[in-house]
C-alpha cells in the first residue's frame, strides 16, 4: 500500500545530428526514471512499506542538444517526378472519410512521433503511423476502393518532414513534391484537416502566413491563448503556459494574397506567434505550432485535447475525459503519528476524531463549491472494519476529543451517503501468501462490517493491504508474517505470482475491481495507458491502476509533512533530492505539479492517500485537501474541462469499457465512416462490442463537446454534431 516507487516520465529533449541517406533527425525521447524510495526510514507501520516515493529525476536537454532543433531553417523539398497531385480516382466519395487519423513520420527518430501517439491514445482516437522516408505517399494510400477517405485528419511530426543533412549541409523533406500535393490535393477533396506539430514558420513545404522574427528563437517563453485560440482549442483559460525545455520559433503573420488566411492562437508576452490556424484559398485548414512538442512536457498535456478535437471536428472514436479520483485508506484504523519536534514518533497511535471527520464532508464541500470543474467530487474512503463498532449508536456531533472506534463508527453512520466507501479488508493483512479461506474471511467480513453500518458502499471495488497480492512481494514470503514488516525489500515478480487464492476470494464474493499499483511496471497496462488491466491469471478480476503521492501516511500538520518530506529528500536527509530544504508550500507545489501530469492525459486513475493526512489542524484544512486544492486550483488556472469523480463500482466499469472498446479499436474490431453530408457516423463491428463517440448528438455533455457511448454488434449508424 505505501509505494517504495514511483514512475514518472521525466523529460529528455535529445536532438542528435548524425547519419546519412534517409536516416531522419533524432529524437525527442522521455526519459523514464524509477528511483527508489529510501529503505532507511526511522520505522514503518507493520505490514506497510516505506512512506514516501521518490521525487522524479528532471534530465533537461543540453545546449547543444536544443540547438539541434532549430535546424528546420535548412530544410527543402526533393523535386518529385510529377510536379502536381495525383489525380482523385473515379470512385472518390469526397463526403465520406473513415474515423481514423493518419500520423505521418520521418522515420526513425521522430521527434515528433511521441508526442502524436500521446495525444491521440489519451483521446482514444484510432491512427495509423506511415513512415514515409521509406513508404510513398500516394492517393491508394489514401482512399480505400469504394472510394472513402481512409483519414478524417492528417498529422504532421513536423511542418515540413525533414531529415539528416545531404551532402550540401540542407535538410531534405522525407516526401518530395509530388507527394506533398498529392496529400494536400486529398486534404482538399476530403475536407481533411492538418496539425503540424513543430515546424518552421515560413513557406516550406507551404505557406502558412507566418515568418519566424529575426533574433527571436527561444527555448524558453510562454504561450497564452488569444480569443481565437480559446475558441479553437476548447478549454484553454487565458492563464500564460510555461514553455520550458522546448525551441520555439516566435513568429509574425505576413500577408499572403491569394495563399492563405492566418488566425494565431497562441503568442507569447510580446505578442508573437506561437500556434497558429491558417486556410488556403481553395479550403484546406492547417494548424501549425512553432514550438517543440515532448509527452511529459506541460504545454503537450495541455494542448493535445484541444488539438485533437480541431483536428477532429470534434467527431471521433473514443473519447478524452479528466477525472479527479482521490482515494484515502485506513478509515477506523490507527496509525504511527510523526513528531516533527524529535524526528520520531509519538508514543500514543493516532485517531481520527469525530471533528475531523465531520470536517472532511465540509471541506469535500467546499472543494465542490471553489472549484467550478471539481462540482461533483467527493472522497472515496477506504476502510478496514476490525475496530470498527457496528453496534455503535448514529451521531452527527462533532468533538475533537472523541478519538476512538466507537466515536468514529457512530459519526461514520452520520457520513454514510457523503463518501464512496470501499472494502480494504477487515484487518489489513498483507495477502501475498495467504489461503482462501482467511482471505474471504478479510473481504466478506469488512463487506459486513460496512454493511451493518449502514454505509454507501462500492460493493465490486477492492484495495488490499499494502495494495499487496499483486506480485510485488518479498520473494521469500512465506505468509507467516502477514501482520508484520516485511524481512526483505519487495520486488516485482510480475503478475504471475499473485495470490491465486486471494483472486478466487474475489470471485466469490462478487469483488471483480481491484487496485493495483501505478508505480509498479507490471501492474499497469504498458500498451493503453488510459486503460486498466485484466488479470492475466483470472479474467474475472480487473486492475485499477492507482498514484501514490510523497504525503507521509503518518503526517497529520503541515510542520509535520515537511519536516518529515525534508528529513528523506531535503540536503541533509536520508536520500536528498532538493538543495535546500522546502517548506510546506513549495511541497504542494511541486507534489501537485507531478499530479497535474496524471489529471491532464485522461486516465480515470485514483491518487490515494491515508487517514491520519484527514486531521483537521486547522479550522476547515487538513493535509489532504491542501493537496487537492493545490492540485485543483492549479488545474483549472489552465483548464475548463470539468474533473470527472466516479464512484469505485462505476470507475471499474467504466475502465473495463474503455479498455475493452480501444482494444477492439486496435484490433480492427470497431471502425466508423463519418458522412458529412448526412452528419452521420456508421459504426462496424466484428462481434457485440461497447464503443465511445466523442460528437454523437444523442451524447452526455461534457465541456464544448458530447459523449456517447453504447453497444454495437453488426452495423449502427449515429447522428452527429460536428464542432
Amino acid at each position: 500500500m505505501k509505494p517504495t516507487s514511483r514512475l514518472f516520465a521525466a523529460l529528455c529533449c535529445a536532438l542528435l545530428l548524425g547519419g546519412c541517406g534517409k536516416t531522419t533527425l533524432a529524437s525527442v525521447a522521455p526519459a523514464i526514471s524509477t528511483p527508489s524510495a529510501p529503505t532507511d526510514v526511522a520505522a514503518t507501520h507493520p505490514g506497510q512499506e516505506a512512506p514516501l516515493a521518490a521525487p522524479p529525476v528532471l534530465t533537461t536537454p543540453s545546449a547543444t542538444e536544443q540547438a539541434a532543433a532549430f535546424e528546420h531553417s535548412r530544410g527543402y523539398v526533393p523535386q518529385g517526378t510529377r510536379l502536381s497531385a495525383q489525380a482523385l480516382p473515379d470512385r472518390a466519395q469526397t463526403g465520406k472519410v473513415a474515423l481514423r487519423v493518419l500520423v505521418l513520420s520521418s522515420g526513425v527518430g521522430d521527434f515528433g512521433l511521441d508526442s502524436a501517439r500521446s495525444m491521440l491514445r489519451e483521446s482514444g482516437v484510432p491512427f495509423e503511423v506511415l513512415d514515409v522516408s521509406t513508404v510513398p505517399l500516394t492517393m491508394d494510400t489514401l482512399i480505400d476502393a469504394a472510394g472513402v477517405g481512409r483519414y478524417q485528419g492528417v498529422i504532421l511530426t513536423s511542418s515540413a518532414l525533414l531529415m539528416q543533412p545531404d551532402a550540401q549541409g540542407r535538410l531534405p523533406s522525407a516526401l518530395d513534391s509530388s507527394e506533398w500535393a498529392t496529400l494536400f490535393e486529398y486534404e482538399r477533396a476530403y475536407g481533411v484537416r492538418q496539425l503540424a506539430l513543430f515546424g518552421w514558420p515560413g513557406a516550406l513545404p507551404e505557406d502558412y502566413g507566418l515568418r519566424a522574427v529575426d533574433g527571436a528563437a527561444t527555448s524558453l517563453t510562454t504561450a497564452q491563448a488569444t480569443p481565437a485560440g480559446q475558441a479553437t482549442l476548447l478549454d484553454l483559460t487565458r492563464q500564460p503556459i510555461q514553455l520550458q525545455y522546448a525551441p520555439t520559433y516566435p513568429a509574425q503573420v505576413v500577408s499572403v494574397p491569394g495563399v492563405a488566411t492566418t488566425t494565431p492562437l497562441l503568442v507569447d508576452p510580446a505578442g508573437r506567434v506561437l500556434a497558429a490556424t491558417s486556410t488556403t484559398t481553395d479550403g484546406r485548414e492547417r494548424l501549425l505550432l512553432t514550438s517543440m512538442q515532448a509527452p511529459t512536457l506541460l504545454h503537450t498535456q495541455l494542448l493535445g485535447y484541444g488539438l485533437v478535437e480541431w483536428l477532429t471536428r470534434g467527431v471521433h472514436l473514443g473519447e478524452h475525459r479528466r477525472f479527479l479520483q482521490v482515494d484515502i485508506d485506513d478509515w477506523f484504523l490507527p496509525g504511527l503519528h510523526y513528531n516533527a519536534a524529535t524526528g520520531g514518533f509519538y508514543n500514543d497511535l493516532f485517531y481520527l476524531s469525530t471533528q475531523d471527520a465531520l470536517s472532511v464532508r465540509s471541506q469535500q464541500q467546499a472543494i465542490q463549491t471553489d472549484f467550478p470543474v471539481a462540482r461533483n467530487f467527493r472522497y472515496a474512503l477506504a476502510f478496514n472494519g476490525t475496530e470498527a463498532q457496528p453496534s455503535a449508536p448514529l451521531s452527527c456531533q462533532g468533538d475533537p476529543l472523541a478519538a476512538n472506534p466507537a466515536a468514529l463508527s457512530g459519526i461514520s453512520r452520520c457520513l454514510a451517503n457523503d463518501f464512496d466507501w470501499v472494502n480494504h479488508t477487515r484487518d489489513h493483512l498483507r495477502m501475498d501468501v495467504m489461503d482462501e479461506a482467511t482471505a474471504l474471511t478479510q473481504l466478506g467480513d469488512n463487506l459486513s462490517i460496512g454493511t451493518q453500518l449502514g454505509l454507501n458502499l462500492s460493493r465490486t471495488a477492492l484495495v488490499t493491504g499494502e495494495q499487496s497480492g499483486l506480485g510485488y512481494m518479498d520473494p521469500y514470503d512465506d505468509g507467516t508474517r502477514n501482520a508484520t514488516t516485511t524481512l526483505n525489500p519487495k520486488q516485482d515478480l510480475g503478475l504471475g505470482r499473485s495470490n491465486p487464492f486471494l483472486l478466487s476470494a474475489m470471485n466469490k464474493t462478487d469483488i471483480r475491481y481491484l487496485a493495483s499499483n501505478h508505480s509498479v511496471s507490471s501492474q499497469w497496462n504498458h500498451d493503453c495507458p488510459t486503460c486498466g488491466l485484466v488479470h492475466p491469471l483470472n479474467s474475472n478480476v480487473f486492475l485499477v491502476p492507482r498514484w501514490p503521492n510523497g504525503i507521509a501516511y503518518f503526517v497529520t500538520t503541515p510542520d509535520e509533512m515537511a519536516g518529515y518530506y525534508n528529513s528523506v529528500y531535503g540536503p541533509q536527509g536520508t536520500a536528498p533530492h532538493w538543495k535546500s530544504n522546502l517548506s510546506y508550500a513549495e511541497i504542494l507545489n511541486q507534489e501537485s505539479g507531478f499530479a497535474l501530469n496524471h489529471l491532464l492525459d485522461g486516465g480515470a486513475f485514483p491518487h490515494y492517500m491515508h487517514a491520519p493526512n484527514l486531521r483537521e489542524y486547522a479550522p476547515g484544512k487538513s493535509v489532504a485537501s491542501d493537496w487537492i486544492r493545490a492540485l485543483v486550483g492549479r488545474y483549472s488556472s489552465f483548464s475548463t474541462l470539468p474533473l470527472t469523480t466516479l464512484r469505485w463500482d462505476d470507475l471499474g466499469r467504466y475502465l473495463e469499457r474503455r479498455t475493452q472498446t480501444l482494444a477492439a479499436q486496435d484490433a480492427g474490431q470497431i471502425a466508423g465512416v463519418y458522412d458529412r453530408t448526412s452528419s452521420t457516423v456508421t459504426l462496424t463491428s466484428t462481434a457485440p462490442l461497447p464503443y465511445l463517440l466523442t460528437g454523437g448528438a444523442a451524447g452526455e455533455p461534457y465541456g464544448a463537446l458530447r459523449l456517447q457511448s453504447g453497444d454495437v454488434s453488426g452495423t449502427l449508424t449515429l447522428n452527429v454534431v460536428p464542432h
